[in-house]
This record gives structure tokens, sequence and C-alpha cells, in this order.
């Protein structure tokens, strides 16, 4: 029994040590196993306390300057430290070891520099590490260059070129200003407000933030720097003068700790609503995981960038590992998330010891070669003699680590993909990415590198509001808005002020508040202003147009021509009145002979001795044979006038019998054609222009408070002196009708919406001859950025387009003394009528008269009746019937005489 007793209990125990064994190689698991960058990886490697004591390991000493008092430096020191011992629980064939120099700056930026000396000089660091850097480091980087030391930061703050020892193996924070550029383009906001720390580095950026703003479209309205010290007082001083600025669209970019402050006080100023769009960089994103919830609750609805690591299975193993060790270092913290620092310092770790191997390896086998000794401006320090070796490793290493892919780029980490975050409650919430190759994008595809589209989820904004702000106050504090009228237009029926007898109040009209008013109330905005007018003894618009510039007036309505040089000033909206210049000039049709002048008098002439030749020759042609031209003398000529006249309408009836004659018909029919047609084309020619002549002497009037000089001088080819400058409609009349010749102008070049004016209050004297679109038309003004413009735009396009701007443009385009309004087209050029040929008509009954008369005097002498008078005299019946061909009329008058 004992013996089978002792045989159980030590199968228990074989079976106890095989559980305990299991146990301890999960637990070792858990501690040590880590995934690690691929290229670094030897299957055949092995960890064997033979080989290790063998080896004969050089020790290369990195130096380590932190604050351990801060949330960075406690993250980064644990880090940097399980990376040392992770690479060579890997990588224990190497021969190179790094031993850490840690130097703690207990809460003193300045300690630095001392710190760094001590390094170089008696630790003889063959490297340093920083994760944080402040002004101060630019000496750092300076000493390192002296020692051929590399200087290692694990900062976003952008590295210093003109250093070559300095290598940021972090991600550059001013790769992130073209993704905030392009979050202000996606919501069309123009103009924002830049809020930094007010520290050497971000001073040293301003110029770069501007020029990538600037190539983005977005322009930086002002600059406000606070420093670290600065008082809430001061915060609340210098966001309140923000407020005056209009433009509601935030950029912070400071320091957690101040960005923090800055919306505590906003929120104080009630700046945290949904009329502001606070955007914040990396630099306060990236660490705003480690604040409180107090931090939180003032910057709700806030949109941030920050550093974007893409997860993977090692990330999510060394963050559980992180969590445990940190845990057991810092007990009386709580455990918070592994940052972006963090991370980069470990990868920055791992390349650091395969440059240090590398190096060892092709510089130095021995170790006995130290440092050399070299003076420098200000203390000795010693010089590495690896320092070149060892930076161009570092600079040539690729690899996968917990950031994503490592490899460097002019001296910085090539990592260019931002997380855009929107703070909700205590955490952010993604709503998608930046990547200069997709732009903002919803998603990332880690496998093909691809986007998904270009647009964001859902944001929520200061006040909670899914709709994202105008990126413009247009009332401040509750203002009234602002808003300059001319006083001084020459039409008021553009723009005018007039008493209002129920309110006894200055009240506004014309053609361009009417259309102001309507936009406005189609907005559906409950904006409060107040027309107040602007009274510029020059005349000069251009001076109203800078009082919105000055931020005297919110916005200017009236007769403003958009221009190239007051659109650098302000915005305008689309115009809302017809575009370019016209010119006027006075219509003249009294003259009696008008009909006279498409033909010059020898034309005339010679155009009637040969209609009476053309009918002599037919004549003599066909009188042999041809009974229609036989006779008497006074018949054969008046068949001779008969035919050449009929020929003009080509109503001849005269059969022609020879060949050569109709030859002859053939020939003059074509010669009349040509003149018929040169005729015609003549008078209408007349009728349109040369009634409305301009010669190279004639003077031309423009308006003398207009832009429309220099487009008379650059566009039309006026030169000056033959200009003259007008103030009113009235003195337009009077210069017209003067003529050039009696020193007044022989036509009027002003713009369209002003002559279609002046020829509603003038229908039957003016006419428009010509027209260009060399001016840009009426616009109203606002400042540069303000939203009202498009939106504004937006329901000019639409009055436009519902014809509404139409009805308004008939009502008030018409002439106060003249009931006759104005169409959009100009007034049609007068038909022919009695008075043009009145002379023709006149001549045309005398010779009736006088032929009738001779006729009744030659009957009365031959004393019989006028029946018989035809039939004995001249030729019976057959002339009877060509009496009444030719003379129907008349024939059918005699007939009633001697029917009484």
């Amino acid at each position: 029994m004992d013996k089978r007793a002792l045989l159980a209990d030590l199968k228990k125990l074989k079976m106890k040590m095989k559980i305990h064994g299991f146990i301890l190689f999960l637990l070792f698991c858990e501690f040590h196993g880590q995934p690690y960058p691929d290229e670094l990886k030897n299957s055949k490697q092995t960890l064997n306390a033979s080989e290790d004591s063998n080896q004969e390991l050089s020790t290369i000493k990195i130096g380590l300057i932190l604050d351990s008092k801060s949330w960075v430096g406690k993250v980064v020191l644990s880090c940097i430290t399980m990376a040392i011992s992770d690479f060579y629980m890997l990588n224990g064939q190497y021969k190179t070891r790094i031993a850490l120099e840690t130097r703690d700056l207990s809460g003193e930026p300045l300690h630095s520099i001392a710190a760094a000396f001590d390094l170089l000089e008696n630790a003889e660091a063959r490297a340093i590490i920083i994760p944080e850097m402040s002004s101060e480091d630019l000496f750092l980087a300076a000493l390192c260059d002296k020692a051929n030391v590399p200087l290692l930061s694990v900062s976003s703050i952008s590295s210093f070129n003109e250093h070559p020892y300095f290598l940021q193996l972090a991600q550059d924070e001013t790769t992130q200003f073209n993704g905030v550029a392009a979050l202000l383009r996606e919501f069309k906001w123009r103009n924002v407000v830049f809020i930094y720390e007010d520290a050497a580095d971000t001073r040293h950026i301003l110029s770069h933030l501007h020029d990538t703003f600037r190539d983005n479209d977005v322009d930086t309205v002002h600059d406000i720097g606070i420093t670290l010290r600065a008082t809430d007082d001061q915060i609340i001083k210098k966001l309140h003068n923000l407020r005056t600025m209009r433009t509601s669209t935030i950029i912070v970019h400071a320091s957690v700790y101040l960005a923090s402050q800055i919306f505590k006080n906003a929120k104080t100023l009630e700046m945290m609503s949904g009329n502001f769009a606070w955007i914040v960089t990396s630099k306060t994103m990236n660490l705003l995981d480690f604040q409180d919830s107090a931090v939180f609750e003032t910057i709700q609805g806030v949109v941030g960038l920050k550093s974007y690591i893409p997860a993977s299975s090692k990330l999510r193993d060394f963050t559980l590992r992180w969590r445990r060790e940190f845990q057991l270092g810092q007990i009386d913290l709580e455990i918070r998330e592994l940052n972006v620092f963090g991370i980069w310092a470990y990868d920055a770790i791992w390349a650091l010891a395969e440059a240090i191997e590398r190096a060892s390896v092709d510089v130095f086998p021995n170790r006995g070669e130290g440092f050399g000794l070299n003076l420098t401006g200000l203390a000795p320090i010693r010089v590495s003699n690896i320092g070149s070796a060892l930076l161009s490793k570092i600079r040539s290493i690729k690899f996968t680590g917990l950031g994503g892919e490592f490899q460097l780029r002019n001296a910085k980490l090539v990592h260019e993909t931002y997380e855009i975050v929107n703070v909700i409650g205590n955490l952010g919430k993604r709503v998608g990415f930046w990547k200069p190759a997709c732009g903002l994008t919803k998603e990332i595809h880690p496998f093909t590198n691809s986007c998904s589209s270009n647009s964001l989820e859902t944001i929520i904004w200061p006040g909670f509001s899914k709709t994202a702000p105008k990126g413009w106050l247009v009332q401040v504090d509750g203002k009234r808005f602002k808003i300059g009228i001319p006083v001084n237009s020459r039409f008021h029926e553009l723009i005018g002020l007039h008493n209002d007898e129920q309110t006894n109040e200055t009240a506004l009209s014309g053609f361009c508040a009417e259309v102001f008013t309507l936009a406005i109330k189609r907005l559906n905005s409950n904006i409060a202003y107040e027309f107040i007018p602007f009274y510029n003894h020059n005349g000069s618009y251009s001076d109203l147009v800078y009082q919105v510039y000055l931020q005297t007036f919110d916005a200017a309505v009236g007769d403003i021509t958009i221009t190239s040089n007051r659109s650098q000033y302000v915005d305008f909206t689309l115009p809302f009145t017809e575009l370019g210049v016209g010119m006027v000039a006075r219509v003249d049709n009294k003259d009696p002979w008008f009909f006279l002048k498409p033909l010059s008098v020898d034309l005339w002439i010679m155009s009637a001795c040969f209609f009476i030749l053309t009918g002599f020759i037919v004549w003599f042609i066909e009188h042999p044979t041809n009974e229609e031209f036989q006779g008497s003398l006074a018949w054969q000529i008046g068949t001779i006038l008969w035919f050449a006249a009929s020929s003009l309408v080509y109503a001849n009836r005269e059969k022609l019998q020879s060949n050569l004659s109709r030859f002859v018909v053939g020939v003059w029919f074509f010669i009349v054609l040509i003149l018929t047609s040169s005729y015609t084309a003549n008078l209408s020619s007349l009728l349109i222009v040369e009634r409305i002549s301009l010669t190279k002497n004639d003077y031309i009037g423009y308006s003398a408070n207009s832009v429309v000089k220099g487009i008379i001088v650059n566009n039309l080819n006026f030169q000056d002196n033959r200009l003259k400058s007008y103030k009113t409609p009235e003195e337009y009349d009077r210069a017209l009708r003067e003529g050039s010749k009696n020193g007044g102008v022989a036509a009027i070049i002003e713009e369209i919406p002003y002559l279609k004016l002046f020829l509603a209050m003038y229908p039957h004297d003016y006419t428009m001859i010509d027209s260009s679109e060399t001016t840009n038309g009426f616009g109203f003004a606002f400042p540069k950025g303000s939203p009202l413009v498009q939106e504004l735009s937006s329901e000019i396009a639409k009055l436009r387009e519902e014809g509404i701007l139409l009805e308004i443009e008939k009502k008030w385009f018409r002439s106060q003394s003249s009931p006759l309004s104005l169409d959009t087209e100009p007034p049609a050029i007068k038909t022919l009528d009695i008075n043009n040929f009145s002379r023709l008509f006149l001549v045309y009954a005398i010779c009736e008269l006088v032929a009738l008369l001779l006729f009744l005097v030659f009957v009365l002498r031959e004393k019989m009746s006028i029946k018989n008078y035809i039939i004995r005299k001249l030729g019976g019946g057959k002339l009877v019937s060509i009496f009444r061909y030719v003379f129907p009329r008349m024939a059918n008058t005699i007939g009633g005489i001697n029917a009484r």
C-alpha cells in the first residue's frame, strides 16, 4: 500500500510540474514575446550562455536628455528601456551594446545645455536622444555639429536643416499645414486667425504656414502669439480682440497646456458656440489623451489633426506589455494610453542600435579608438571618430517598426498621414484622414495603401451643431450690420435717399437697394442691418469700397462697378446689372431730301440719261417691225419714256421682236438690279449710321465720376483731348443737342445701366449705337472672405433665372417725366414715313396737276367732247385702250366727266 501510494504521489507531482512548466512558458511568451522588424530577424539566432560568454562586446554610450516630470519624458524613457532590451534579446550575436546615459532636466529646460556638455565630455556619448525640443535646443544642435555627434529628436517640432547632425525621427509638424488647408477648403473657409504659442520654434514656421495657406487660397487675417506665462486676463484680452475681426475660423498651434488655457477662456467669452470653428494641430492633439476630464469639457466640438499610427499586431502586443511594465515603475500614477512619442522613441532606438552595429564593424573593429580632442570657440570638447559613419548608417536604414515604415528623407521621418479627430465627450472620435496622395478621406486601406472617398464623417461642431460654421461673424455682440451707400449717385433710380412720410425717417430706394433687400430677405437669416450714407466730395466710389476694407462699413450697396483694383481690397457678389459700356448719339432725320442722299448728283443724272437712251435704242430697233412702237410722234415718245420707267420695276408689257433689243434690255435689267440694290443698301446704311456719324474731330462725352474714362482711352482708342466730362443726365442732353461744332459732343460713352436710364428719360431723341462688354457690371462689396458674398451671389443668380431681376429693372428703369418704360433692348430706329418722302410726293402731285390742266386746256380749245377727241385725233379705240392701260385713274376720271 505504501509503495502504491508513493507511486500515486509521484504521478501527481509529475502532473503538477508539467502544468507549472506550461504556465511558466505562457508567462515567458507574455513578457518576452515581441514581434520585431522583419528586416532585422534572423531565424538561426540562438541565445545561449556559451555564445554570449565567448563574444567580445563593445559598449557604446548613448545620451538621453529628458524631463522625468513630464508625461512625454516618462513614456519615452520606458519605451527606450524596453526597446534596448527587446533589440538585443533578438540580436544577441551583435558585437555592440547600447549603454544608456540619462540626464534628467527636472523641469528646467536650460539644463539641457549643461547635460549635453556632460554627455559629450565626461560620458563620451556617441549619440544623444532628446524627446522634447525647445528654443534652447538650437544651441544644442550646433554643439552636436561641432562634436560630430548625431542628435536624435523624437519631437514633431520642425528640424533645423542648417544642422547636419540633427535627425528628426518623428513626424515633422509642418507637414500637417497642407492638411489644415484641405480642411479649410472642404468647408469653404478662406479667412482664418492663427493662434500660436509664442516661442522660437513656432515663430520659425510662421512664414512656412503663410506660404502654404496662400498656395491654397487661404488668407491668415491675423497671427496671435500667446506665451506660456500668459495670465487668464491677457488671454481673454487677445480673444476679445479676435471677435472684432469677424473671422470665426480659428487655428490653434500650441502645447496642450496652453491650448487648454485658451479654450477655457474662450468658453468664458462664449466663443465655444456654433458660430465658431476651432481647429487644433497635432501639437495639441498628440498629447490630448493625457489630460483630465476638465480639459475635455472646454474643447467640445474642436476638430484637430493627430499623427496617425497604423494598427498592427506588433503595436497591440507591445502596448499590452508596456502597460504592465509602466504600471510597475509608476505605481502611484494612473495608466494612460501609449502616445506617438513613445512609439517613435522605440523605433528610433532600433534604428540607432542597428546603425551602431554597422558603423562599428566598418569603422573601428577594435575598441580602443576613443575620442580625439578638438577646441571650439566655446570650450574643448571631444570629437567623435564615428559620428559621420553613424549618421550615414542611420539615414540609410529602412524597416517596419511599431509606427509603420521607418525611413528618413532629408533627415526627417517619412510619415505624412494624419487622423482628423473630433473631440466629443472625453475622447476623440476619428472622422477621417488626411494624406497628401488622397487629400481628405474617410478610410485608408493599409494593404492597398488606397483611400475610400474624398469626404469626412459627420462632425459635431461647438454648440453640438452638425452644421459647419460659416467662418465669418456677420454680427458681433448684437451690433447691427453697417451698410454704406453713396449719396452722390447721378441717377436716383439706381440708389437714392428719400423721406418716408409715414415714419418721417430717411429711407433708401432705387433699383440697387431693392435687389439687395430682396436678396437678403431670401437668405432666411435674421440679419439686422442699417444703411449709412457715405458723403464723398470727390464722388469716387473707390473711397466707399476702401471704407469697407478698413471695416468702417460691413458692406457697400449701390451702383458700384466691379473692377480689378477694387477687388484687391474687397469681395464682390455676382453682377446684378448688364455688363459693359455703350455709346449714345442723337437721332437726326429731318432732311426732306433725304431719299436722294444714297446716290450722288452725277450718278442720278447719269442714271436718268441711260434710262432715256435705253428706251430710244429699243424703239429704234423695234420701230420698223413692231406695231407697239409705231404711231404718232407723241405716242412714240411716250412709249420710249414709259418703257424706260417701267424697267425699274420690270413691268414692261411691250413684246420685243428683235433679238438685239432683247439683248439690250437684258443687259439693262442687270444694271437696274445693281442700281436698285445699291440704292437700298445705301439708304439703310444712312438710316442707321450716317444720321449718327462720328468724325475724327468730334468730341465724346463721359461721366466725370466713373471708371469709363480709362476704358475709353485704353480699349476704345479715343484721345484725351477729344473727351469731355459731365455729371448729370441733363448735362448729357444739353451737350448732345449742341453737338461737337457748337461746344457739345457727338456721342456719350457710359456704362449700359446709366445709358438705359438716360434713354428712358429721352426716348425719342437718342439711341444706343454701339456697346461692348468692357466692364463687369454693378456688384455689392463685402470684406474679404465674407460668407455673404457667396450666399448673395447665389440669390442674385436665382433672381435672374426666375425673371424677378428683370421685373425690378423694368420698374425702376423709367423716366419720372415719361410714362414709357424701357425694355432690356435699346429703342429701335424709326421706320420711313411720309415725312421722309414729302418732297417726292409733292413733285409727283404737281406733275399730275400740270398734266391734267394742260390736258383740259387742250380739250377746251378744240370745243369737243373728250371722248370724240380721243377717237378722232389720237387714233380711235386702240389709243383709248392704251390710254386706259397707261393712265387708268385719269381715264376713269375723264369717263366720269363725259358721263356727266
